[in-house]
């Protein structure tokens, strides 16, 4: 849910996605305080954090631009030369009618 965070005037922000995500968040904010005293990563070594805040933003993620999808079409191969060789007469009738539709269309 933590959609990125960030450094401002000393304080480590969270932007979450869902309200829920902030709750949870905030009752594990001491223990996230107390984890970074005791291992600040080497990257923010040098960056001084006094507090760590969270909020919940309602933007929506800007998703990549979709590329145009290709849409492979192929030959029909089906020529409808087959026998129908079934007892039931509406079965055999659907049978049929489908055989006649790809005869129509080849």
């Amino acid at each position: 849910m933590i959609k990125f965070a960030y450094i401002k005037n000393d304080t480590l922000f969270f932007v979450l996605s869902h309200p829920a995500g902030k709750q949870e968040f905030d009752n594990n904010i001491q223990s996230i305080k107390s984890a970074l005293k005791f291992l600040m990563p080497e990257e923010c070594k040098e960056t001084l954090i006094n507090d760590i805040k969270a909020f919940v933003t309602h933007t929506p993620i800007k998703k990549a631009v979709e590329t145009e999808h290709k849409v492979m079409r192929y030959p029909e191969r089906a020529t409808g030369e087959f026998t129908v060789e079934i007892e039931d007469e509406r079965l055999r009738t659907l049978v049929m009618s489908i055989q006649n539709i790809i005869k129509a269309k080849k």
